[in-house]
This record gives structure tokens, C-alpha cells and sequence, in this order.
């Protein structure tokens, strides 16, 4: 099980390794205006039009053929309405400068192959190809933000998808390592079009994206680009917009990014049985539903409780291998339960993963300090969750064989 954490030293990038390119302008902005707000609860009200009308209809004739299409579509409304809520929380979080990096170790390839399943989703749902080259060397356990980084990835690809009607998508991640502890993440995105006009269009909003926002005028691309520019700045990369002549539209970003010590690589995988236990811990019994799921077909036994005293008090009675916990649940949130946990007989190490679907940076700060390992958002990727899991089980097992942690 986890005990003391594995770490690698403090990353500061070298200036003249992430210099600015001339396309990338730092910027802050004020609060959303009138017009603006006008003109994101008409996008907001389509999809939403369409969640309400698709459900009526199915409730209609809950057994009927046409079921299936219906609920394809009330997902392409749904992952609409959320992508619009989410960039726009997340855009407002920014430029208040209430986002900060959290750092921690996870496999790289799961982050970019969560953040491509939502770009591929995305993709289907506009009936656009999209294909993806993973170069090798990206199964490297990293240390950086996972959720902003999975975020980044598919807002990439997503601000491709909105530029131009017409073209398929390419996408592109390469991992170079500088030296044992160091490495530069290459992420780029294009679409194969002929249309100058967008070119130009997308190459001014990568100057100042906030620009048009605060003018009132509420397109999707150009919040998304926007959200590009905070967490490219936020995670210390640098970004470029270029016009190429087989790739019209490029977006490309590096990011400095801290490698983990080797040795780690080689256990990660591993796990301490056959079937790991893992205590679940949310308010929300869907949550708990989908959660207990995704674990119990991926061969998982799973525990489902609804608070955080909840799980405090299984687990002084029971043995888990791991914990999911939700970090905002009335009574015990995710921080004071991780703490209590952590103070139980043999929990010192057991890992600690919290789920969230937004919560202040506050809390979350607190989770970490108390011992929480990793944080995971929702909407939940279920390969990216089970990936998790088998991280940070092999983690204890490594922290177990190595130096005696329980």
C-alpha cells in the first residue's frame, strides 16, 4: 500500500527551452457582460430543447425501435450542454486567476487517451473523421496536472472540429526527454481544409481570444480557444497557431512536463490480488451506480457507501486495497474524510482517489495536503478511472515490496 510518496524534484523550466511563441499573448479579462451571457443561454437552451424533447419521446414508448437513436442523440445534446457549462465555469475560473496547477504522478498515455475519447465523441457527433498518432514513449509516469491536461487535448481537437465544416481531423503527442527527470510534450492538432478565410479567423483569435468574448458575441470556438491559452500558460507551455500547406489549420503545443524515476514504470501495473477492493464514497446514488459499475466490469469488488463518516467507519471494520472517494458530500467532505482515514489503523498508505465535479481550489489543496494521491473529474472516463485504480494499486504494491509500507 502507499506510504511516503514517491517524488521528483521540483520542476522549473528552462526560459530559453519554453520561450513564448510570437502567436501567444498572456492575457486577463474582466467578468462576462450582458450580451454575452444573452447569447450563451440561447446555446445553452438547444441542447437542452433536445435532452427534454428525446426523453419525452422515449418515455412515450420506452420499448420502441427508435430508442437507440434517440438516446445516441440525447448523448450528442448532453456532451454539448456540458462541454458549453464546462468551458464557460472554467473560462470564468481563469480569468478570476482561481485555477492553480495541481501536480501529481500519473501515466501519460492516460491522460492523452482520455482527453482523445472525448475528442473522438465530439467528432462522431459531427460526423468528422478523426485520427490520432501516439509516438512512442508516452506510457511514461509523469508529473503534472492530469485533469488539465486531459482537458487541453480535447479542447484541441474540439477547436479543430468547430473551425471549418469540411476536413478530417489529425492529431499528434510526442514525448522528448531532456534528461532523467525532464521532457518536452509536443501536442498538435490540424484539420485538412482549403478555407483561407477560417485560417485567418482562427490565427486572430489566437492572439487575443478574450476579445471577441467581451464584445458580446458568443461562439463555442472562440471560448474554447480562449480556455487554450489559460491552460497552455497554466501548465508553462507555449502555443502556436500556423497556416501549413498540408495542414491549413495547425495548432501546436509544448509543455515542459517532469518525468518519474524509472523503477516506477516497471510496477505500476502490478496489483496485491485478483479481485482488489475498492471502498466507494458518494452522495450521489448515480454516481455510486456508475461508479460500482464501471469498477465491478473491470473486475473489481466494489463498496458502495453514501458520506464520508460512511467510509471512515468501513473501513475501521473492513480491508480495501483503495478508496474513491467524492470530495464534496454533506457532513464529511473529501479533505476531513482523507484525514480521518489517514489516521486509521493500517490506512496510513491505502491510496486515496477523490472524484469531483467541481469544487474550490480551497478544498482542493486540502485534499492534498490531508493525503488524497490523485484527483479525478467528472463526467467519469471510465477506461481513465480503471487506469487509475491500477496505477495507484501498483504503487502500493511497489511501496509495500519496497519499503515495507501497509
Amino acid at each position: 500500500m502507499v506510504g511516503t510518496k514517491m517524488t521528483s524534484p521540483v520542476f522549473t523550466p528552462p526560459v530559453n527551452l519554453v520561450a513564448k511563441s510570437e502567436t501567444f499573448v498572456p492575457f486577463r479579462s474582466p467578468g462576462f457582460g450582458v450580451e454575452f451571457l444573452t447569447s450563451l443561454n440561447h446555446a445553452i437552451r438547444t441542447p437542452l430543447s433536445g435532452i427534454l424533447g428525446l426523453s419525452e419521446l422515449m418515455l412515450e414508448d420506452p420499448t420502441g425501435a427508435e430508442n437507440r437513436e434517440y438516446l445516441i442523440s440525447i448523448r450528442s445534446c448532453a456532451a454539448a450542454l456540458n462541454d458549453l457549462l464546462s468551458a464557460t465555469l472554467d473560462y470564468a475560473s481563469h480569468v478570476s486567476g482561481a485555477i492553480r496547477l495541481e501536480e501529481q504522478d500519473f501515466p501519460l498515455n492516460t491522460a492523452i487517451e482520455a482527453g482523445l475519447r472525448d475528442a473522438r465523441q465530439r467528432a462522431e457527433d459531427h460526423a468528422i473523421p478523426l485520427e490520432a498518432e501516439l509516438t512512442i514513449g508516452l506510457d511514461r509516469i509523469v508529473r503534472s496536472d492530469a485533469l488539465r491536461l486531459r482537458d487541453l487535448i480535447a479542447l484541441l481537437a474540439r477547436v479543430a472540429i468547430h473551425s471549418v465544416s469540411n476536413g478530417r481531423i489529425l492529431f499528434r503527442a510526442t514525448l522528448a526527454p531532456w534528461g532523467l527527470h525532464f521532457g518536452e510534450l509536443t501536442l498538435e492538432a490540424w484539420r485538412e481544409t482549403e478555407s483561407e478565410t477560417h485560417v485567418e479567423r482562427l490565427q486572430q483569435l489566437a492572439v487575443k481570444p478574450s476579445k471577441e468574448l467581451l464584445g458580446g458575441s458568443f461562439r463555442i470556438e472562440t471560448l474554447e480557444i480562449a480556455l487554450v491559452h489559460h491552460l497552455v500558460e497554466l501548465l508553462r507551455g507555449s502555443i502556436r497557431i500556423t497556416s501549413e500547406p498540408h495542414a491549413p489549420i495547425a495548432l501546436r503545443v509544448v509543455l515542459p512536463i517532469a518525468l518519474c524515476d524509472s523503477e516506477l514504470q516497471e510496477d505500476r501495473a502490478s496489483e496485491s490480488n485478483a479481485r482488489p477492493a475498492v471502498l466507494i464514497a458518494d452522495d450521489n446514488q448515480i454516481s455510486l451506480r456508475v461508479l460500482s459499475s464501471i469498477l465491478n466490469r473491470a473486475e473489481f469488488e466494489s463498496v458502495a457507501v453514501n458520506s464520508g463518516q460512511a467510509a471512515v467507519e468501513a473501513l475501521a471494520l473492513h480491508d480495501f486495497d483503495l478508496v474513491l472517494l467524492d470530495l464534496a458530500m454533506p457532513g464529511m467532505d473529501g479533505d476531513v474524510a482523507t484525514a480521518r482515514i489517514r489516521e486509521l489503523p493500517n490506512c496510513a498508505g491505502i491510496p486515496v482517489v477523490g472524484i469531483t465535479a467541481g469544487v474550490t481550489e480551497e478544498l482542493r489543496e486540502s485534499c492534498r495536503r490531508n493525503g488524497m494521491d490523485a484527483i479525478l473529474g467528472k463526467p467519469v472516463d471510465a477506461e481513465e478511472l480503471v487506469a487509475s485504480v491500477r496505477f495507484h494499486l501498483g504503487r502500493a504494491a511497489y511501496n509495500k515490496a519496497h519499503h515495507g509500507i501497509i
